[in-house]
């Protein structure tokens, strides 16, 4: 069985340009006060998860944004980035539960689900995800476990399945490019999931390693390919 790599669309979001990038000695305060000033918008970008075939179980990266972001009283009012920072178009069958119908999947047919982060364009899937594995960086987990600052830092734990708690990824896995350690996601190796701190602490990659190519997958490590080569610091990061 080959393993290949399905994108899976939930919704569209546009941000603030100034929300994709702003320099690296500029306050995190600053840069975040410019993003809600700011009145023009980018255009439309896809919500993308991605399916993983694997000989060992589908695997999800990211469980995208939810159907019910539409609804009036989903974000927190107080949490003015919500309202004034993204504009979000998800439809009511674009949810990753939907989605996974779509494949003829369930959550319980999934090896694994591993989330880069818990923004809520990558987090608020997780009640279409109840059955199947979660694994976040163990760094991720004690930076957004405490529902204030996880909304003040853009998730909606207000959202989350009850109780929720994730697996902790270990980084037992050996060198890879120019990472030093890897969290092993399969027993053969071919997917891994790679640190890529920056947007936010603890902030993960996946490398998945088909027959013919390699892929990245790089969760909100960078906006596009130029921003990536600049090594432009977005809005979030405290990492310079």
């Amino acid at each position: 069985m080959a393993i290949s790599i399905k994108i899976l669309q939930t919704g569209s979001i546009r941000i603030r340009p100034s929300h994709r990038h702003q320099p690296a000695d500029k306050a995190v305060l600053l840069r975040r006060l410019s993003v809600l000033l700011d009145t023009s918008w980018t255009d439309m970008l896809p919500i993308n998860t991605y399916l993983i075939d694997h000989p060992e179980g589908p695997i999800l990266f990211d469980s995208g944004e939810s159907p019910h972001s539409m609804e009036p009283g989903y974000f927190p009012l107080w949490m003015p980035f919500f309202h004034l920072a993204v504009d979000i178009d998800v439809g009511k069958d674009e949810g990753i539960g939907s989605r996974l119908e779509q494949e003829n999947l369930t959550p319980g047919d999934l090896k694994a689900v591993v989330l880069s982060h818990l923004h809520h364009d990558h987090g608020d899937g997780l009640p279409d995800l109840v059955g199947a594995p979660v694994w976040i960086t163990e760094e991720h987990w004690q930076a957004y476990k405490t529902p204030f600052h996880a909304t003040m830092e853009g998730a909606v734990p207000n959202q989350w399945p009850a109780s929720f708690k994730p697996s902790i990824l270990q980084p037992t896995g050996g060198p890879i490019g120019p990472w030093n350690q890897s969290y092993p996601i399969t027993e053969d190796g071919k997917v891994v999931a790679v640190d890529t701190p920056g947007h936010v602490p603890g902030h993960l990659s996946v490398i998945v390693r088909a027959d013919d190519v390699s892929y990245l997958l790089l969760g909100d490590a960078t906006y596009d390919q130029d921003l990536l080569d600049q090594e432009l610091t977005d809005v979030w990061s405290r990492a310079h």
